[in-house]
């Protein structure tokens, strides 16, 4: 029987929307790729979701690989509240399962400088019981240090927990553990999939 609830924050809590951003700046499609190119779509992306590499060192880098968008990457990086929005319903959707009795974690791929804005402004946050936050462990999905770290934290046992996520190669990371998977389409679908788990929602 499930007990504990792991959910992912990038698009299964909050919408992770830079190429929207880029586009209410009212760039042209070959800016926003070149942008999307040297930073969200780099492997510099992951590092800094890692902690391994400091925000300014990346945005120098990612203006280095693509120059004539500097202007354009450095823009990318001032407002985070443009980045990632929190979903109308996570709040709500988290005390539903607080309710319910399950414990509810965050396992998140999360640069330091966008958290340091969830923290503060995402109110479902502060209904969750805890969490791993990929920077604070120099460590991303799917690597298998960062899935044992939660469980270790927390003393889960994954074949009484499931975890959410957008992205299938995260779920396949967790299988190994033995937890319970879904991944994120749609809050509909997402919702469906917990109850044919058993779970109430």
């Amino acid at each position: 029987m499930i007990n504990t609830v792991i959910l992912d924050i990038g698009n299964v809590l909050a919408h992770f929307r830079w190429n929207e951003y880029l586009e209410d700046c009212g760039y042209t499609e070959e800016v926003i790729r070149k942008v999307g190119k040297a930073t969200v779509l780099s492997d510099r992306w992951n590092e800094l979701d890692r902690g391994a590499i400091e925000e300014a060192i990346l945005i120098d880098e990612c203006c280095k690989e693509e120059p004539s968008v500097e202007k354009e990457i450095r823009k990318l990086f001032e407002d985070a509240s443009q980045l990632v929005q929190e979903y109308s319903y996570s709040s709500e959707f988290i005390q539903r399962l607080k309710a319910n009795g399950y414990k509810v974690y965050l396992l998140s791929n999360y640069a330091s400088f966008s958290f340091q804005y969830a923290k503060e402004n995402f109110t479902f946050i502060k209904h969750v019981d805890g969490g791993i936050i990929s920077y604070q462990v120099k460590c991303n999905k799917p690597e298998a240090k960062i899935y044992q770290l939660l469980i270790d934290k927390y003393n889960i046992k994954p074949e009484e927990a499931v975890f959410l996520d957008d992205l299938l190669v995260n779920l396949e990371g967790a299988k190994p553990f033995g937890f319970h998977t879904i991944q994120v389409k749609s809050y509909e679908q997402m919702v469906n999939d917990l109850r044919e788990l058993g779970v109430r929602v």
